[in-house]
């Protein structure tokens, strides 16, 4: 029998799962076709040899806990038919799938099947964390299901488990900055807020979906060029900061955690590998480009200095210092004091793609919150989209939507507003007036969402 002991971090990642507390993300994929679940159970049967991991169960024997071959493994058991629902009730479909625990004597993977209207079709397909972190499950997505229209341009199509480039910062320089790391990126500066909650073990859950293409138009033409990343950051603030202002909270002192893939190529293929940097969040402000010159600053610091790597290396040594005092520090670490909420990007194919031999509409990512942060925000993108997964509890954030149009209307006046600024430097230089720039509320109408 095959037999894998997790690595620390995988293990540690089980371990948060609950009675409330589910360990799993979950990834919804709409396609312009209609297929059967045993079309999608007859495509998978001949690539899930690529991904063997979704073959192993968690062993019921060993401890610390490894994977192994489930003897039992059936797809019907893991591809589900749901029959048809209208987009209304695949929400509540995925909601119901947040919710759900995976099974832990099976692999722990799940992929229901939805027929929608219009001749379309919804993978909702759940992955417990465990087994893969954001780009470990976008590796897998493209083993089994993602297959480019055409060949993707150069350098438009990140490699599997790559990661955005960092500089090279010695392990000297950030051995020697590590107190203000540490000071940085685990002081307690983040002013609790009512996320800030023991959560129950219902969600709720909201997308906006957006084109990539906009995002970069904006961080090109933002005052301090910012990247697709900065630009989201600050959207996800922006429908923060509408949320707490309808409720009547402060806006102050608020922090995000942005998780950053450390994977390399040529690496074990492990699970999870990434660390995470904090970036406090502007909502004081309330000139858009202000909040998101701030935020861009703010992650530019922190590629700098390395900030990530100098964590990753300050959690490794200790763990071999002494095992409780890396649970402590990992559990302050997971405190609402430290951040408010958790914002993961990850890149995903930029051209077009087919799934089961349709193309691809919408790509969607959702993640688990936790104790302490009553709200999570995963973004991914595919196909020139860029989606904003929002995963909740229910009675701790009523009226999620509120967030998710937030977000869209902050894209909106950021386009509008890079869009006026470049206007206005170009009729200084020509004496003329530049054509009004591309919206998004163009491609997404009046409501923005």
């Amino acid at each position: 029998m095959t037999r894998e002991f997790l690595s620390p971090e995988d293990a540690r990642i089980l371990a948060l799962e609950s009675g409330t507390i589910r360990g799993h993300t979950c990834k919804t994929i709409v396609i312009a076709g209609e297929r059967s679940a045993e079309e999608v159970r007859t495509h998978l049967a001949k690539r899930l040899g690529a991904v063997p991991r979704l073959m192993q169960r968690l062993d019921p024997v060993t401890h610390p806990p490894a994977w192994s071959d489930d003897p039992g493994f059936s797809l019907e058991r893991h591809v589900i038919d749901r029959g048809a629902l209208d987009d209304a009730g695949l929400r509540q479909l995925v909601c119901r799938a947040m919710e759900t625990p995976l099974d832990r004597e099976h692999p722990l993977w799940a992929m229901d099947v939805v027929a929608l209207p219009g001749g379309r079709t919804a993978l909702v397909w759940r992955i417990h964390h465990a087994l893969a972190d954001g780009m470990t499950a976008m590796q897998m997505a493209r083993e089994l299901l993602l297959e480019p229209t055409a060949e993707e341009p150069p350098g438009q199509n990140p490699q599997p488990h790559g990661r955005p480039p960092r500089p090279a910062v010695s392990a000297v320089r950030r051995t020697a900055n590590l107190s203000k790391t540490l000071c940085r990126e685990l002081g307690p500066d983040a002013v609790p807020t009512p996320l800030a909650r023991h959560v129950g073990s219902r969600r709720d859950v909201a997308f906006v979906d957006v084109p990539l293409e906009e995002l970069r138009r904006i961080g090109h033409a933002a005052p301090k060029r910012a990247t697709v990343n900065d630009v989201a950051l600050s959207a996800v603030g922006a429908g923060l900061r509408d949320w707490l202002d309808d409720i009547g909270a402060p806006v102050t002192g608020l922090r995000v955690k942005v998780p950053v893939s450390l994977h390399q190529q040529g690496e074990p293929d492990t699970a999870n590998r990434d660390s995470f940097i904090v970036v406090d969040l502007p909502l004081e402000r309330n000139d858009p480009l202000d909040r998101l010159v701030a935020v861009t600053r703010q992650t530019r610091r922190c590629k700098r200095r390395g900030d990530a790597q100098t964590l990753d290396d300050f959690f490794r040594g200790l763990s071999h210092l002494s095992h409780s005092l890396e649970r402590r520090t990992r559990r302050w670490a997971m405190s609402p004091r430290v951040f408010t909420l958790n914002v993961s990007n990850v890149p995903g194919p930029s051209g077009p793609q087919l799934v089961l031999g349709a193309p691809l509409l919408e790509l969607h990512a959702l993640a688990e919150i936790a104790h302490g942060h009553a709200l999570r925000v995963a973004i991914v993108s595919a196909a020139g989209r860029i989606s904003f997964g929002l995963c909740a509890d229910r009675d701790a954030v009523e009226g999620l939507d509120l967030i998710a149009d937030g977000i869209a209307r902050e894209i909106d006046a950021l386009g509008e507003a890079v869009g006026s600024t470049a206007a206005s430097d170009e009729s200084r230089e020509t004496g003329h007036a530049r054509p009004r720039p591309f919206r998004l509320r163009d491609l997404l109408g009046e409501s923005g969402a």
